[in-house]
């Protein structure tokens, strides 16, 4: 039978004492096991419970499966997912892609920490450390039986991995009675969401920009029957490759994101990267019609790998659907720098009708709306101004409508939330909050 964690809440007092024996154990200069907590404000209209977690270990494991370095690798007769530290390149894709925010970017060393099992210790009898430090019984390793669901709570992400853990406590109806009930709590209101951070993902967002626009240079050209710019054009592409490395934790061992082209769509991404600069760069120094249709293929399909590696990450969830994906930015882009108008407007309706519709499912009750405004008036301006012909200078129109674009862009990494036990937690926490004060 197959061996995994088994936990149950009624026991954890968040001691800790899981987590600082797997660090002990292994060395770790992060914290591979965490402690969530639902409803960590302690609401008393809600019940508190505290789950370890770490590495699950799953059976369908999505941070192998999608790194690109092929870092990853299961023990052959524990099952554990290992990571190797020397194949490694620190992109984080796996953080993205586990819902159990188990893999921990190390700043210091530049790669990625996860728990591995104990998986040496284990071969030889012992039981994985923070099992064995756990003083109340809360958290166990053993045999898993099957008869209890994986969902026991409806915020903990299964994603259809099947993760080898177990939870043995029931959860009741009735809220734990920890707080008397004429104190009102002080907790986080789901209306009053922290703005996300995403100025870890800069040098992604100017990487997928920057390949966009250059893309949008070579098809544009196409169509106008001309080649563009060579030196600026080449300066775009090299920038393009050089940003793309700023996001990696380990720049040198960048050609190792290729190592995984059968299953990871960032190794596919870079490969047709590759592709798509060496076709550009000999169509423009050749000037061979040929490499120019095969450039502008090949760029486009590029772009659709840059698309996939978003939706791989949220495959299990509602497909991504936003005015910001590089493929539909750089139609608008092509048709607004070609002069051409009837597909201009077309696309440019689709991105105003996706717009609104992530407003919609955000619920449009965001801190950054005033940015989302300038972000539609950069569209709807140099839009007037293409369709009506009027006196306006062209480079600042080109100007305004690209900075729009990069809004766009930026828009996308603000929305983009892959499957993650933290915002479920948030989430639920929020429709149970409600729930509970209307029923009171």
């Amino acid at each position: 039978m197959r061996k995994g964690f088994i936990f149950n809440h009624n026991k954890c007092v968040n001691c800790n004492a899981c987590s600082a024996a797997c660090i002990l154990e292994n060395g770790w200069t992060v914290h591979p096991r965490s402690i969530f907590t639902y409803n960590s404000k302690a609401d008393h209209l809600l019940p508190l419970i505290n789950l370890s977690l770490a590495c699950n270990h799953c059976e369908s494991a999505v941070c192998m499966e999608g790194c690109p370095a092929s870092a990853f690798s299961r023990e052959a007769v524990t099952g554990a997912i290992v990571l190797d530290e020397i194949k490694c390149i620190g992109c984080r894709y796996c953080q993205w892609n586990c819902p159990y925010n188990a893999p921990k970017f190390d700043s210091e060393t530049g790669i990625i920490g996860k728990c591995n099992l104990c998986y040496m210790g284990l071969t030889e009898g012992r039981l994985p450390a923070c099992s064995m430090a756990c003083p109340t019984g809360a958290l166990s390793f053993g045999q898993l039986t099957g008869n209890e669901k994986v969902n026991v709570y409806t915020w903990f992400p299964v994603k259809k991995l099947n993760p080898a853990i177990e939870f043995t406590s029931v959860i009741n109806n009735a809220p734990l009675k920890i707080i008397p009930d004429n104190i009102v709590a002080q907790t986080d209101s789901g209306e009053n969401k922290t703005k996300k951070n995403i100025s870890g993902e800069l040098s992604l967002i100017m990487f997928s920009f920057m390949a966009t626009i250059s893309v949008s240079i070579i098809v544009s050209s196409f169509l106008k029957g001309m080649y563009p710019d060579s030196s600026i054009f080449i300066s775009v592409l090299l920038a393009t490759g050089i940003t793309s490395l700023f996001h990696l934790g380990k720049k040198f061992r960048a050609w190792r994101s290729l190592a995984n082209l059968k299953n990871s769509p960032i190794s596919r991404e870079i490969a047709a990267f590759i592709l798509y600069a060496v076709t550009s760069s000999l169509a423009i120094f050749l000037r061979m019609p040929a490499l120019l249709i095969a450039s502008s293929i090949t760029g486009l399909v590029f772009l659709l790998k840059i698309d996939s590696v978003y939706l791989f990450t949220v495959r299990n969830k509602s497909v991504i659907l936003h005015s910001g994906q590089t493929f539909i930015s750089a139609l608008i882009i092509i048709s607004f720098i070609s002069g051409i108008l009837l597909p201009f407007v077309f696309m440019a309706l689709i991105k105003l009708g996706l717009f609104v519709y992530r407003q919609i499912i955000n619920k449009l009750n965001r801190s950054d709306s005033a940015f989302r405004f300038l972000r539609v008036a950069f569209l709807v301006v140099p839009g007037m101004s293409l369709i009506l012909h009027n006196s306006i200078p062209e480079n600042f129109i080109i100007i305004v409508f690209l900075t729009g674009e990069l809004f766009d862009r930026i828009l996308f990494y603000i929305d983009f939330n892959p499957v993650n036990i933290n915002s479920l937690i948030e989430e639920q926490l929020s429709i149970e909050r409600d729930e509970k004060k209307r029923d009171k």
